[in-house]
């Protein structure tokens, strides 16, 4: 019994033993694994992570496109400014000049009283020829003409044509400054127009301004004469106009200054009704007479 009961307790002993040193061992195994395994975590983190620097990827060549070539600009057109009519009149005022005609009046206890009549005029020729309208100088005893310098000069008729209503004077003055001729064929309705000349014999070199009215006007005069080819104009012609210039705003003689309406054969009172006589016709006129004149 004795033997068999300590040969129980010796089994029992052992089979503890090496439940123990099992467990033991296993617990010291496994110890050392987690150990080994934090170690490893541990250098994993502890070793720095290398800086990855993404390879650039090279751009492609621009493909070259090519330039057009610039063109060239097309020239703007030419403006062309309205002229200043104050620079249109200054370049035709030194050649205008006032016509002066003095009539011998009727004795009156001894005493003859003269008259007067005032008009206007355009020297055409630098060696002193002169065009104004013929009732201008019509009956006169004696002519002189003032210059736009003031300066008062003696004239003489050279030669008149009472139907055209044209006169050519002549002053011996030397090198004088002239007009230029415009061609009045060209004239067109609506087309601004200067009027210059001595405004009631008092005013001289007075400027008025209007359009031209109407062209190829046929006018009958008192007389029973009749004007063809005139150019109607409501610039302002008064008394002492007659004999002046009417210019475009190139500066050019279209016309010369003759008659005014003031009151309608049938509709009363008129306003702005001018005439002038065509440039054309008054050129080809008076330099047939400078011809014949001229020494």
């Amino acid at each position: 019994m004795w033997r068999s009961y300590t040969g129980c307790m010796v089994v029992l002993l052992l089979t503890t033993a090496f439940v123990i040193g099992g467990l033991l061992g296993g617990i010291a195994g496994g110890g050392l694994v987690l150990w080994a395994t934090d170690a490893e975590v541990s250098l994993w983190w502890m070793t720095p992570t290398p800086t990855l620097t993404p390879t650039a990827t090279p751009s492609p060549s621009p493909t070259t496109t090519p330039i057009p070539p610039t063109p060239t600009p097309t020239p703007s057109p030419t403006v062309t400014s309205t002229p200043s009519i104050a620079d249109v009149v200054g370049r035709v005022v030194p050649a205008v000049v006032t016509v002066v005609n003095r009539q011998a009046g009727v004795a009156h206890f001894g005493v003859t009283i003269d008259s007067r009549i005032l008009g206007s005029g355009i020297i055409v020729d630098r060696r002193g020829y002169i065009v104004t309208n013929y009732h201008v100088v019509e009956d006169a005893s004696k002519l002189t003409v003032v210059l736009a310098t003031g300066e008062e000069l003696p004239a003489k008729l050279v030669a008149s044509d009472d139907q055209q209503d044209l006169a050519l004077l002549r002053v011996e003055n030397g090198d004088m400054p002239t007009v230029r001729w415009g061609d009045s064929r060209q004239v067109r309705p609506g087309e601004w127009v200067v009027a210059v000349g001595s405004a009631l014999g008092d005013f001289p070199n007075s400027v008025t301004v209007g359009v031209v009215s109407g062209v190829n006007r046929a006018l009958e005069l008192d007389d029973g004469l009749t004007i063809e080819g005139l150019i109607q104009t409501d610039a302002a012609i008064n008394k002492g106009n007659s004999g002046g210039p009417l210019i475009n705003l190139r500066g050019e003689v279209i016309g010369i200054n003759t008659f005014i309406i003031r009151e309608g054969r049938r509709s009363g009172v008129a306003e702005g009704i001018g005439f002038a006589i065509p440039s054309t016709l008054a050129r080809d006129l008076t330099e047939g007479w400078i011809a014949a004149d001229a020494p």
